[in-house]
Formats: structure tokens, sequence, C-alpha cells
């Protein structure tokens, strides 16, 4: 149902351009930058994928939320995808006095889409905390096997 806040138990999905991956000394990748959650110019939401909208096991759930990014969207082969809890991201946000939503926004091209709304446009110590604590899960694109679009 468009508009719907999702529970927050669920999980959701972000886009990481390889550009805004964390690397190590070797060049190995060990998290996010908070700069992959900044808003760029125009937006009004931050974008994602709401994770539990597809069925089956964990990592099934996450192949579908990588093949809905690839539908809809270029995705670099050196890109990944961080994973977030919602209430650990509102959490997050509370702590530096910002109360945001998080609602299931269907896409023609991905119909699991969420929009973060009520983001802050200039905090980047949230942005910092977002991507350490609320959003540190990462999966990388190039470990997620190539399928078909999602169905659902």
């Amino acid at each position: 149902m468009t508009g719907q806040r999702l529970p927050p138990e669920h999980h959701v999905v972000r886009y990481v351009p390889a550009s805004k991956l964390l690397r190590d000394e070797n060049g190995n990748v060990v998290g996010v930058l908070g700069a992959a959650f900044k808003l760029r110019e125009g937006e009004r939401a931050l974008s994602a994928t709401w994770l539990e909208y597809f069925p089956g096991e964990r990592t099934e759930q996450i192949s579908e939320v990588v093949q809905a990014f690839r539908a809809s969207l270029k995705v670099g082969t050196k890109s990944g995808f961080a994973i977030g809890n919602v209430r650990a991201i509102i959490d997050a946000c509370a702590t530096r006095r910002h109360k945001i939503r998080i609602v299931h926004e269907p896409e023609e091209d991905n119909k699991a889409h969420v929009a973060v709304r009520r983001m802050p446009r200039d905090d980047p110590e949230l942005l910092e905390l977002l991507a350490e604590k609320a959003w540190a899960e990462l999966a990388l694109n190039a470990q997620i096997p190539s399928g078909s679009a999602p169905t659902p």
C-alpha cells in the first residue's frame, strides 16, 4: 500500500556506488561512507528498497532487492548495497533531533521502493552515524549472482 510506514523490525537497502564505499589501506571494502546517505540537489527523500517486501530467506530477499535495483538503475560492478534496520535508522536520526518517516512508495520499475522522508540536508555527523551503526550491513554487487528481474 502506497504511503504505508514500514514496520520497525524490517530492513531497507540503499544502493551505494563504488565511490561511496569505505576502503582500507589495501583497497578492500570495509564499509560505507556517510556521503552515501546525503540527499542530492533537488531530492526530497532518500531512495531505498524494502527487503521484506520479497518472500523467502534473507539471502533470497537480498538477491531480489539487488535484481530490483539492477532493473531500475545502472548498477556499477564495484558498487554495493547498504542494509539498514528501520528502527535503527529512525533512532539514529532521533539522536540528532530529526524525525524521519520511512514509507513504501512503489515505482513502476521497483514495486518495493521506499522513501526516507524528512532527511536533513546538512548534518554530516548523522550521515556518519547512519553509515557506522544504522546502515552498517553491506552486500557487494559482485557477490550477488545475476538473474531475472523480480516479478512480485
